[in-house]
């Protein structure tokens, strides 16, 4: 299956199946709004859909004072095991 079909047909958009899956694999405890590459979506679609994420409880936003950055911090829900399954099924 192809995640851009998926991801619009059951997510509504793209980016978000993509960028939720790249949180997955993440091996670090936060990362920064530009991180994610440039297969996960646009940079304006990432922002719109990490706030998503935010909303539905799966991240959690850091702004540290001295710095400019904002981070997101993945949060134990139990939303992730769906997209674990929309992956595995992905890969089936």
């Amino acid at each position: 299956m192809d995640d851009t079909l998926v991801g619009k047909l059951l997510f509504g958009r793209p980016t978000r199946l993509r960028l939720c899956i790249w949180i997955l694999h993440l091996e670090k405890e936060r990362f920064f709004q530009s991180q994610p590459p440039p297969h996960v979506g646009l940079t304006s679609a990432v922002t719109t859909e990490l706030a998503k994420l935010v909303r539905l409880g799966m991240l959690e936003q850091e702004r540290p004072d001295a710095e400019n950055r904002v981070y997101y911090v993945r949060v134990d829900s139990p939303l992730w095991a769906v997209i674990e399954a929309a992956e595995a099924a992905l890969n089936t």
